[in-house]
């Protein structure tokens, strides 16, 4: 589990305390929840999820672009040391 899933999973399990805390022992009843509290209640859900997958998208985006900048600062490290050493050991001269 990364980072970001950490994160989401522990704003969950707060998020399911908050509500268990606040739901009668014995829970809603199917008929309290009107047509119109129970699409409120879908579309909210869905949105939710949408924006976890958001979240998560963007986040693989930046280990990616991490991942970009470090193998380019490697790539740079490399060419530097590799001058280096030719600037140390010049070539023999061609006869």
């Amino acid at each position: 589990m990364n980072p970001v899933e950490r994160l989401l999973q522990q704003e969950v399990t707060h998020f399911v305390d908050r509500l268990a805390s606040s739901v009668p022992p014995d829970g809603v009843t199917s008929h309290v929840l009107t047509t119109a509290v129970r699409t409120r209640l879908d579309e909210a859900e869905a949105q939710l999820a949408q924006a976890r997958a958001s979240l998560m998208e963007g986040y693989g985006r930046w280990r990616r672009a991490l991942e970009d900048v470090e193998n380019l600062w490697a790539v740079a490290a490399w060419r530097s040391t590799a001058a280096e050493e030719a600037s140390e050991h010049p070539a023999p001269l061609a006869a």
